[in-house]
């Protein structure tokens, strides 16, 4: 598939996958985009180019969440381990 054909293509198809499933989610089009039009490195990556951004968006909301809700002695996150 050319460049210019498969570039658009990814996000189209991303976006109906969504839309068939119900679960609508911005940013997975434009990390679609991203890797279309990225250089080899970006490419090379593979799926890690999805999996570390994910895993690392995660752990940091849990830290968050750690730290936001257990500043206040009147709230305990998790509320148990």
């Amino acid at each position: 598939i050319p460049q210019w054909v498969a570039t658009p293509l990814a996000p189209a198809l991303a976006i109906g996958i969504m839309s068939k499933f119900g679960l609508i989610h911005p940013p997975s089009c434009a990390a679609a985009v991203i890797y279309m039009m990225g250089t080899a490195e970006i490419k090379n990556l593979g799926w890690m180019y999805i999996v570390v951004p994910v895993l690392f968006d995660c752990v940091m909301l849990i830290i968050l969440a750690l730290l936001i809700n257990n500043l206040s002695r009147a709230r305990s996150y998790p509320t148990y381990w």
